[in-house]
């Protein structure tokens, strides 16, 4: 692959990724709701995304190892603005969230807690948020436990390709400078 076609896929990962954000912001986030309503809501919706994730982890496995690591990228942010709506969305319900008052807070509180920094700063307060945002860490170790493995994988393949490649186009130039290939055997000599 040429690195002006890796630069195109890589423009257009990174298009993907701001507009599934811009999609985000512009997505009205429910009023406030009843709280049986919203646990309704939010694991139909887990249950749609564990099987959107499922559905896209099953072709993402027979494709390449290039598009493996954008589909992986782009399911991470489908992923992360998804738990950030639901939690701007639980954070409407009174005593559920501390410092979670839009969707940037909501937004922000996703990634620290995906990338495990935890400021505490905005943080669930409430028993529903709670448990929300624990679904959402076990949810993201599963998916990040396979992103890793997938990705870990890519580049172990790639590091070995290297290595063969390597090894294999320096043996057929150092075999001309080391002799013989095939050395006469003392034991036949006159």
């Amino acid at each position: 692959m040429t690195g002006q076609s890796q630069l195109r896929r890589l423009i257009g990962t990174v298009l993907l990724i701001a507009a599934a954000t811009a999609v985000y912001f512009l997505i009205p986030v429910p009023g406030r709701m009843h709280e049986a309503s919203w646990v309704t809501m939010f694991s139909l919706s887990v249950i749609v995304l564990g099987l959107l994730i499922m559905l896209s982890a099953r072709r993402l496995l027979r494709a390449g190892e290039q598009a493996r690591i954008r589909g992986l990228v782009l399911l991470l942010t489908v992923t992360v603005l998804f738990f950030s709506w639901a939690d701007e969305s639980v954070a409407a319900l009174p005593n559920q969230f501390a410092e979670l008052t839009n969707k940037t807070d909501a937004l922000y509180f996703n990634i620290s807690t995906l990338a495990t920094v935890g400021f505490g700063d905005v943080h669930p307060v409430g028993q529903l948020a709670r448990a929300a945002v624990t679904l959402q860490i076990v949810f993201n170790l599963v998916f990040l436990g396979t992103a890793v493995s997938l990705i870990s994988g890519f580049f172990r393949r790639r590091a070995a390709q290297g290595r063969a490649t390597a090894s294999s186009g320096a043996g057929p130039s150092n075999a001309s400078s080391a002799g013989p290939a095939n050395p006469p055997d003392p034991s036949s000599a006159p």
